[in-house]
């Protein structure tokens, strides 16, 4: 049973602690201290090694024990809890190292625990409250109550933390519940500067760099079911086994796959410098319904397009019935040129149409998917062709476009011929992480996998411009 300290105004504590203040207790009452704190009650022993001779004296006298041969003494607690009732003291101990440290915390370990375990169930019970006034079928309780970041994980990040600090996370996340519960409906779309002036009176309270901007991103996360350990879109950017041309690469997804995150809930970031380049459209038509003459005007020149002008658009057509996208400029600008209107038997009007082209320099950006998700959707028979390099970054790209695109999105010489063509003599090893990554991969892609897990080699796009352009060429004439 838990002691209840005495009166440390009793005079029979004043006289223990004047009596235990003398230099020759100070290390058998600090042992004491902190043995007590440990266990929160009168239980345990201390062990004093190398005691002087005035510290055996003193202490065999107190606890009426024989002097130890090696000038260790083994205490119990309990043994010097009954030396006490038994002097002219009679305290007991937790009110005598009260009075001895009055400075310290005298809250025992049981005690922090139970504290902590009793302020760790408010703070839950806290989470649990916001999304209880929640409707259930909103985005707000879903993520709070099925969200791999939602209340279960928040609790799990902050349950440690001073009340301040909770406090402050349940307004944000009350903040946040209410946002997701009030995104722009689908096909609206609204800046996230405006978006949080909305809700919030802050522009910037959204903001990745802030708390609450990494919370709410999670939020979306969750919405769109996705994770980290899937598409790594809040993955850490530092990583010193990556290359400097690799670490770019990753960097280019992770943000991408970021700004994607915001797209899908309806969110804009920045539609100016996410850009798409496309070659021969055949006709766009804008948000009044009208054809847009700047598809027309531009003819067979090459069009980069920015996500502010494809979000102006509602209807896209290419010029026939499959498109096909480029991951690598270089490669998409030769096929392009192989293409151009000074080969005038191409653009006769007996001639085939030529096909519409796009580039994705890379990872597609958020330009590149509202422009395959247009012409997708304006035309049902439209299905997309995607080639890419021949290595980690390439396929996982291809993968990307075809878990987007299902059923409207084909490999396009991802195949072990094409990649045996695509390798140089010359060509840099694969690495061993990405060697073990290509296993992660869907099974569409197993055939190609194997060989380049055998060969362990990179190969490239550029390698296979000639077999690309023959395949476009060949589906022209027939």
């Amino acid at each position: 049973m838990k002691q209840q300290p005495q009166n440390s105004d009793n005079p029979f504590v004043q006289k223990a602690v004047a009596f235990f203040a003398q230099p020759v207790w100070s290390r058998l009452v600090e042992a004491l201290y902190t043995k007590y704190i440990t266990q929160g009650r009168i239980a345990g022993q201390i062990v004093l090694r190398d005691c002087s001779n005035d510290e055996q004296r003193e202490i065999a006298r107190f606890l009426k024990k024989k002097l130890p041969s090696d000038g260790t003494f083994t205490i119990r607690l309990r043994d010097f809890q009954q030396a006490l009732d038994e002097s002219g003291f009679a305290c007991d101990l937790p009110t005598l190292l009260i009075s001895l440290f009055p400075s310290r915390s005298h809250t025992t370990r049981p005690q922090q625990r139970e504290q902590q375990a009793h302020s760790q169930q408010q703070f839950y019970d806290s989470l649990s409250a916001i999304g209880a006034t929640l409707p259930v079928a909103s985005r707000g309780y879903a993520w709070l109550f099925q969200g791999v970041y939602g209340r279960d994980e928040l609790f799990r990040r902050y349950k440690n933390e001073t009340a301040v600090v909770q406090e402050g996370l349940l307004i944000q996340v009350r903040t946040i519940a209410q946002a997701l519960n009030h995104l722009p409906v689908p096909p609206n779309v609204e800046r996230l500067a405006l978006f949080a002036q909305r809700i919030t009176g802050n522009p910037h309270y959204f903001d990745s760099n802030t708390a609450a901007g990494r919370i709410f991103f999670r939020a979306l996360l969750d919405l769109t079911q996705r994770s980290e350990a899937s598409n790594r879109a809040d993955a850490s950017l530092e990583n010193d086994d990556l290359t400097t041309h690799r670490m770019g690469r990753e960097i280019s997804e992770q943000q991408q796959q970021r700004l994607l995150v915001y797209y899908e809930a309806g969110l804009l970031l920045d539609t100016i410098s996410s850009t798409v380049t496309v070659f021969n459209l055949a006709y766009a038509e804008d948000h009044t319904g009208h054809a847009d003459a700047l598809v027309q005007y531009a003819g067979k020149r090459l069009l980069t397009l920015s996500l502010h002008q494809l979000l102006d658009w509602r209807r896209l057509h290419a010029t026939t019935k499959k498109i096909y996208l480029f991951e690598n400029p270089q490669v998409f600008e030769e096929i392009v040129e192989s293409l151009a209107p000074t080969n005038v038997s191409l653009f006769a009007d007996h001639s085939p149409p030529v096909p519409t082209l796009i580039c994705t320099s890379g990872w597609p950006s958020i330009a590149v998917i509202r422009l395959l998700s247009l012409l997708t959707a304006s035309s049902p028979d439209t299905n997309l062709y995607y080639s890419g390099d021949f290595d980690l970054q390439g396929l996982r790209i291809a993968s990307h476009i075809l878990t987007r695109y299902p059923g409207r999105s084909y490999l396009w010489r991802f195949d072990p011929a094409s990649y045996i063509s695509a390798l140089h003599m010359q060509a840099a090893e694969l690495d061993a992480s990405d060697i073990a990554a290509l296993q992660t991969l869907p099974e569409i892609f197993t055939p190609l996998t194997t060989i380049m897990q055998e060969r362990k080699q990179r190969a490239y796009q550029e390698g296979i411009t000639q077999l690309l352009l023959m395949d476009i060429r060949e589906n022209m004439e027939n």
